[in-house]
C-alpha cells in the first residue's frame, strides 16, 4: 500500500468523486445529501503584478500564491483578461497538460484540490481523452500519469476512465448502456460506441471549441475575446446566427461548428470501417451529444441536419436510434465517472 493510500485511509471512507478533466472547465460530481451535487471550475488563470494585486485586494475573486507569483483563477480569470486586455493562459491545451505552461501544473494542481477537497481513500475516477487519430505525435499517458499523481497525493484512490465512456454511464442507462457518445470538448472532440458496456471504438480528433474560436476570429479579423463573447451570449442560436452579424462572426461561427461536425462525422465513419468486425451492432442506437462546445443553442438541430447531409453522400455503418442532448451537457462525463466509480 502506498503511502498515499494509507494517508488517504486515516479517516472513514466517504463518498467516491467523480472528476472531468476538462481543457477549459474542471467538474466535479460527488454524492452529497443523497443527491448528486455537481461543481465546475474554469480551467484558466492570469497573472497579476504587485499593482493589479493591491488593487484587487479586497474584491472577492479567487486568487491563488505560487512561488510568489499571484494569479486569478476560474471564472474571474476570464473576466479579468478582458478587461486588462490581456490573453488568458490555461493549464491545457488540446485535451492534454499545456507543454508551455509550466506553472499551469500548480495552477491545475490548485484547482483540482479547490474542487474535489482532500481525499480519505475514497476513489476518484477521472477523465483521459483516447488518443487521436489525426495526431499521431500526441498521446495521454504524460497527462495520465500527472493527474494520477495529483489525487493520490490529495488522498484517493485514482482510476482513469476514457471520457466518452463515462457519458455511457451517465447517459444511455435506459439504452442498455449502448450507443454512440460524443464528447465535445474545447480542446478536442472524444468518441465512444459502446454496445453494453463494452467500449468497442474509442477516439479523438484534435478539434473543438478552441479550434473554432481561432478559425472564427483570424477569418474575420476579431480577437478570441470578442469571438468567445458572441458565443456566451444567452441569445446566441446556431439556427439564426446570421442575428449577430457585427464583424461576421455570427456566420463564421456557423460555419466553422458545421465543419467540426463534418470532420468529426467523416473521422466516425473511417474509425468504423477499421472495426466493423467487432461494431456488427443488432439493433439502432441513440447519439449523445455532451460538453461545452455542445451547450450552445441550436447545437443539436445543426448536428442532424450535418448528420442528414453526410449520410445522403456517405451511407453510415450503423443505425441511428435518435440524436439527443446529455441531460447535463457539461456534467454528464462527471457524472458519469461518478456512477463508473459507485460500481
Amino acid at each position: 500500500m502506498s503511502k498515499r493510500q494509507k494517508k488517504g485511509q486515516r479517516n472513514h471512507m466517504s463518498s467516491p468523486v467523480g472528476l472531468d478533466v476538462g481543457t477549459a472547465n474542471l467538474v466535479g460530481a460527488k454524492i452529497k445529501d443523497k443527491n448528486v451535487e455537481v461543481k465546475r471550475l474554469r480551467n484558466a488563470f492570469l497573472e497579476i503584478d504587485l499593482e493589479q494585486r493591491s488593487h484587487l485586494a479586497k474584491s472577492n475573486l479567487s486568487t491563488v500564491e505560487i512561488k510568489n507569483r499571484h494569479y486569478i483563477v476560474g471564472d474571474e480569470a476570464i473576466k479579468m483578461a478582458r478587461i486588462f486586455g490581456k490573453p488568458v493562459r490555461r493549464p491545457m491545451a488540446s485535451g492534454v497538460l499545456n507543454p508551455e505552461e509550466r506553472e499551469g501544473r500548480d495552477i491545475v494542481g490548485a484547482l483540482v484540490k479547490a474542487l474535489i477537497g482532500e481525499g480519505n481513500g475514497e476513489k476518484c475516477c477521472f477523465s483521459i481523452p483516447a488518443n487521436p487519430v489525426d495526431n499521431s505525435k500526441a498521446n495521454n499517458i504524460w497527462h495520465t500519469g500527472f493527474f494520477t499523481d495529483l489525487i493520490e497525493d490529495l488522498g484517493y484512490t485514482a482510476e482513469p476512465v476514457n471520457e466518452s465512456l463515462a457519458i455511457i454511464y451517465a447517459e444511455c442507462g435506459d439504452d442498455d448502456h449502448s450507443g454512440i457518445a460524443i464528447s465535445h470538448g474545447a480542446g478536442q472532440c472524444n468518441v465512444t460506441a459502446s454496445y453494453k458496456l463494452v467500449g468497442s471504438l474509442n477516439f479523438s480528433i484534435c478539434r473543438g471549441g478552441d479550434w473554432i474560436d481561432e478559425m472564427t476570429a483570424s477569418s474575420v479579423g476579431v480577437s478570441i475575446a470578442r469571438v468567445m463573447k458572441v458565443k456566451e451570449d444567452p441569445n446566441f442560436d446556431l439556427r439564426d446566427a446570421s442575428a449577430f452579424y457585427e464583424d461576421s462572426i455570427g456566420p463564421a461561427l456557423e460555419s466553422y461548428y458545421k465543419a467540426l461536425i463534418r470532420y468529426e462525422l467523416s473521422h466516425l465513419v473511417q474509425q468504423w470501417q477499421k472495426m466493423k468486425s467487432q461494431l456488427d451492432f443488432p439493433d439502432a442506437i441513440p447519439i449523445v451529444l455532451s460538453g461545452g462546445t455542445a451547450s450552445l443553442k441550436g447545437f443539436k438541430e445543426l448536428w442532424e441536419d450535418e448528420l442528414k447531409r453526410f449520410a445522403k453522400k456517405n451511407p453510415l455503418p450503423f443505425q441511428v436510434k435518435e440524436v439527443r442532448m446529455a441531460k447535463d451537457p457539461l456534467g454528464a462525463v462527471a457524472r458519469g465517472l461518478l456512477t463508473y466509480a459507485l460500481i
